[in-house]
C-alpha cells in the first residue's frame, strides 16, 4: 500500500527543483535587467545624473559577486563591460560641468582656459573608459556569442558606441588645440593679472600690487574662480 503522504512530499519536492530556475548566465541577466529597470535604464542606457550612476556603480559591484553555477566569465565580462561604460557616461557628464564655458565650440576668451583644459581633460578620459568598454564588449561578443545573442548586444552596438567615443575624444582634441594655439597658460597669466591689478579688484579680495605680480597661473586661476563664483 502506497504511502500518500510520502507520495505527495515527493511530488511537491519535483515541483519546487523543476521550478526552481539554474543560476546561470540566465538568471544573473535576469538579475542585471532587473537592475536595470530599477534605474530606468537599457543595457545601452545611462541614468539621468551622476547620483544615480554612482548608486548604480555601487549596485553592480554588489551584483558582480554573485556565484554561478554556468555562465560565470560571461556574466563578469558583461558587467565589467556595463561598469566601464557607466563610468565612461559620468566622466563626460563632469566634463559637461561649465556648459558652453567649457567648449571653444561657441567663442571662447582666455580667463575661460582653465574651465576648457578642465574640461578637455575630463572629456578625455570618458573617451579613453569609453574605448576600454568598447574593447571588452567586442570581445563579449567574440567569444560568447550565444550570451551576448541573449542580451541582443552585436557588433552594431560596438561601431555606434566606438564612433560616440570617437567624437568626444575628437572634439576635446580640437578644444585642446585652439585654447592652448590662443591661450597659453602665460597668455592667460597676463590677462588674470591685469585684471587683478585694478584697485577696485585689489580692494575687494584683499590683495596687493607686489602679491598680484608674483602670481603663479595656477594661483591666479584659484583667484579668478573664486572671485567669479566658481567651484
Amino acid at each position: 500500500m502506497f504511502n500518500l503522504g510520502k507520495i505527495t512530499l515527493a511530488l511537491a519536492l519535483l515541483f519546487i527543483i523543476g521550478c526552481a530556475q539554474a543560476k546561470d548566465f540566465g538568471y544573473g541577466l535576469k538579475q542585471l535587467d532587473n537592475l536595470n529597470l530599477k534605474y530606468d535604464t537599457t543595457i545601452e542606457t545611462y541614468p539621468k545624473d551622476m547620483q544615480q550612476i554612482d548608486a548604480m556603480l555601487n549596485e553592480f559591484a554588489e551584483l558582480k559577486k554573485l556565484q554561478l553555477e554556468a555562465g560565470q566569465q560571461p556574466f563578469t565580462s558583461l558587467i565589467d563591460y556595463r561598469v566601464l561604460n557607466l563610468e565612461a557616461e559620468k566622466l563626460y557628464m563632469q566634463g559637461q560641468k561649465y556648459g558652453a564655458a567649457g567648449t571653444t565650440k561657441y567663442g571662447f576668451g582666455c580667463k575661460l582656459r582653465p574651465l576648457i583644459t578642465e574640461s578637455v581633460s575630463l572629456r578625455n578620459s570618458s573617451a579613453l573608459k569609453g574605448f576600454e568598454a568598447v574593447g571588452l564588449l567586442r570581445e563579449f561578443i567574440t567569444k560568447y556569442p550565444e550570451e551576448a545573442k541573449a542580451t541582443k548586444l552585436s557588433g552594431k552596438n560596438a561601431l555606434f558606441l566606438n564612433a560616440t567615443f570617437y567624437e568626444i575624444s575628437k572634439d576635446a582634441a580640437r578644444d585642446s588645440g585652439k585654447i592652448n594655439r590662443f591661450c597659453p597658460a602665460n597668455v592667460t597669466l597676463e590677462i588674470y593679472k591685469q585684471g587683478f591689478l585694478k584697485k577696485s579688484f585689489r580692494e575687494r579680495n584683499n590683495l596687493s600690487e607686489e602679491f598680484v605680480n608674483k602670481l603663479s597661473y595656477e594661483e591666479a586661476v584659484k583667484i579668478w574662480k573664486k572671485d567669479s563664483g566658481i567651484e
